[in-house]
Formats: C-alpha cells, sequence, structure tokens
C-alpha cells in the first residue's frame, strides 16, 4: 500500500500517531503499533513518516471498534520512504477529499458537549477526515499549569478544539513553536484557504464521573501557502 501522510499527531512526549490517504480510492488509513508510535519513526529521526511524505507498507487491517475504522497494523521494518509529493499535489488531494461538515464525516453519532464534540465508544463511522471550515478559524495558545497548548477556534461550529499538528510544536514536539503559529496566523488573515486534518481521540474519560469518549481534534493544520510545511528537526528549529 501506499499512502500519502496528511495527518501527524503529537501524543505524550516520545510517542506520535500518523495517518493518511491511500494512492487511488483516497481512503484514509492509520498505520498503527499497538496504541501509538514512538517519535523515532517520524523522517526528522530517521523515520519514514512526515507531512507529505509517500510510504510505502504491507497493511493488516485490525478488527477494531468504531469509530476507529481506519487503523492498519504495519511492520516498520518493512516500511518505506519513498519521498514527497508535489506541494501542489498534496494541496490538491486536500481539497478534494475536504468536506463542509463535521457530521459528515464522523456521523450523526458526534456529540457537542460546551465548546467540543465527542463520539461515544463504539460509535461513529469514522475517526479521520479531512475538514472544510465555513469561516477562517483562529489559534490561540492556553496556559495550564505546567503545559502549553494551541487550540482551533471554530466559530462557525462554537467550538475550540485541541491543534495536536506535530509541525507546530518545538521541543521534541511538546512546546507551540510560536514561530510557525504566527506565520499560519499571518496567512490565515491574508485569506489562505484552510483544510483541517480532523480527528478523534482514543477514548478518556474528561471527568472522574463520566465515560471514556473520543474527543475531537485537530491533527493537521493545511494552510494553503504553507502547504510544504514539514516537520521541523528535533531540536525544534525551522
Amino acid at each position: 500500500m501506499k499512502l500519502l501522510i496528511t495527518h501527524v499527531t503529537r501524543m505524550a512526549q516520545g510517542y506520535c500517531c500518523v495517518a493518511g490517504i491511500t494512492e487511488g480510492d483516497h481512503a484514509h488509513v492509520r498505520p498503527v503499533l499497538g496504541r501509538r508510535l514512538d517519535t523515532g519513526l517520524l523522517r526528522p529521526n530517521g523515520g519514514p513518516f512526515d507531512m507529505g511524505a509517500v510510504v510505502e507498507f504491507v497493511p493488516t487491517p485490525l478488527v477494531t471498534e468504531p469509530p476507529e475504522v481506519e487503523d492498519h497494523l504495519f511492520d516498520p521494518d518493512e516500511c518505506a520512504f519513498l519521498g514527497y509529493v508535489r506541494e501542489q499535489r498534496l494541496w490538491e488531494l486536500l481539497d478534494q477529499t475536504a468536506i463542509g461538515s463535521l457530521e459528515g464525516i464522523f456521523g450523526p453519532a458526534l456529540e457537542r458537549t460546551g465548546t467540543s464534540a465527542s463520539l461515544a465508544t463504539g460509535q461513529g463511522r469514522a475517526s479521520l477526515g479531512c475538514y472544510r471550515p465555513k469561516r477562517p478559524p483562529s489559534l490561540q495558545v492556553r496556559d495550564r499549569e505546567d503545559r502549553r497548548s494551541i487550540r482551533v477556534v471554530l466559530e462557525d461550529e462554537g467550538m475550540e478544539v485541541p491543534l495536536t499538528d506535530a509541525r507546530y510544536y518545538r521541543n521534541n514536539y511538546t512546546e507551540p513553536d510560536e514561530k510557525r503559529l504566527a506565520a499560519a496566523r499571518d496567512a490565515i488573515a491574508d485569506g489562505d484557504t484552510v483544510v483541517l486534518g480532523v480527528g478523534v481521540s482514543r477514548p478518556y474519560a474528561s471527568r472522574i464521573d463520566r465515560e471514556p469518549r473520543h474527543w475531537l481534534q485537530v491533527n493537521a493544520l493545511h494552510v494553503e501557502t504553507l502547504r510544504g510545511l514539514r516537520l521541523a528537526a528535533i531540536d525544534g528549529q525551522v
């Protein structure tokens, strides 16, 4: 299988998640090893995965519970980096696969909760997709205890969801990259088209008295004039 990487998600320090669209039918696929990947598999660290990279591997579809229907097991030793797709071609594919409705991606089981949205375990038609917001999103940095994170504000949806795109974080993808964030804000303010690679998290409970759910997040912030943006080197430099 040849896969064009369109989602690169930061997770707990030292781990990540990647996904992309297949050649030909443009289906979303998430290569997995258990629940998450080591960041050593990212291109800046010598691995095959990066935004816009084309990788080839032999997938093994997994029997998974919805919404995680895209998961495919793979062997890192048999996964090859084939190169990067042309920036314009990447944007064309994102534009072709993007739709203007979150419910159109995840299905009617997507429930709004305050300024976020989530799926119950076992519900939803997908856990990945490309979303075209009706109005330009804004980007804000949030400080919580000893952590700083980026939030995507979707005014048309009345929502504020985390940006987990590893390209916009530095210091081993743990801190917001202010330089890249400023470039994205400027481009959006100038009227650039935006496509969001959206997904839902692995299930977790937002409070101790609540059931685990899959929570909405933005795994990839695609901005037209920044469409060639790749992962930064491990030391956080552009």
